[in-house]
């Protein structure tokens, strides 16, 4: 480019850009549309997008290519799906993919461009200095353009490295569902295989019974009620909607593997009964493979129990 207004802003830009510059970044460094056509002339840039121009000499990578879609895109543009996962670190295909609000449709040659109703800021970030959806929405889009087997191996990645948690991926599940966003259900079903696996932590049970109750309309219960008896702790329930007395409780695989882990919970329970509580139990299999029965057997109790307050 020649000494005009903006050539070290624009060589700065560049350098945070992998060797790329948007063509609203140049006008807003003070770049005429008559200079960007001479540069492009003269060689010193070349026109990689309608909208993104890569200075002479920057040498090519994968990254470069992202980067130049997402610019391509004008504003608002982010890596997604397969792009998007390799720059996380949880995927290797070189699928150059980029999403934008459903009311734009960039074309851009080699690029698989996907338009969003949904495309929050609160699910974008930037990875390796270029903008693109965080791992959370990262493993809900993947499940849309590739296998089962590839999303679950992204999934565990992502788990191994610290990206996500189990109950993150569980609450943007919920989150997304309600959307309709494609790619849920794939990440679901992995989310289900792994909990079926084993006993699942606090923070997971208490994501996929709230997400149940919700997706049946129930009011959310609270989570780890303790139950007393004066100043004696009865219990800690699993969830509660402690003005009916009613707790639910949710038995992991693992939860009576011994005599006296059995003995425990039978003796538990009477003193919950004793106390006035109603108490529905429910494996983890039936909050996973059968939530419409466990949402029906909750709220047909919850309706006995107010049915005398007059509620």
């Amino acid at each position: 480019m020649d000494a005009g207004g903006g050539r070290a802003g624009a060589a700065d830009a560049a350098r945070r850009q992998h060797g790329l510059l948007g063509r609203s970044q140049l006008l807003e460094l003070g770049r005429s549309e008559s200079a960007l056509k001479r540069d492009v002339r003269a060689g010193r840039l070349e026109r990689v997008h309608p909208q993104a121009l890569r200075v002479a000499g920057a040498p090519w990578t994968w990254e470069q290519h992202v980067q130049a879609a997402v610019l391509g895109c004008g504003t608002g543009g982010y890596a997604s799906h397969r792009s998007a996962a390799r720059l996380w670190g949880v995927a290797d295909d070189e699928t150059v993919e980029v999403s934008v609000s459903r009311t734009r449709l960039p074309r851009l040659e080699g690029v698989t461009v996907h338009r969003s109703g949904d495309l929050d800021p609160r699910w974008c970030t930037t990875r390796d200095r270029i903008p693109v959806t965080n791992p959370l929405r990262t493993l809900v889009d993947l499940g849309a353009v590739t296998s089962h087997r590839v999303v679950g191996e992204a999934v565990e990645r992502a788990l191994v490295s610290g990206l996500v948690s189990v109950a993150a991926l569980e609450w943007a599940r919920a989150a997304h569902a309600g959307a309709g966003r494609r790619g849920v259900g794939v990440l679901g079903r992995i989310l289900d295989r792994r909990a079926l696996g084993s006993r699942p932590a606090d923070s997971v049970l208490e994501a996929r019974m709230a997400s149940l109750l919700k997706r049946h309309g129930l009011p959310p219960p609270a989570f780890q009620h303790e139950v007393r008896a004066g100043r004696r702790l009865v219990a800690r329930v699993d969830f509660a909607y402690p003005e009916l007395l009613l707790a639910l409780e949710v038995d992991g695989l693992a939860s009576h593997g011994t005599a006296d882990a059995l003995q425990h919970d039978l003796q538990r329970q009477n003193a919950l009964v004793g106390c006035g509580w109603t108490v529905l139990r429910f494996t983890w299999n039936d909050v996973v493979l059968r939530s419409a029965k466990v949402a029906t057997a909750v709220e047909g109790v919850r309706r006995r129990l107010a049915a005398p307050l007059g509620a």
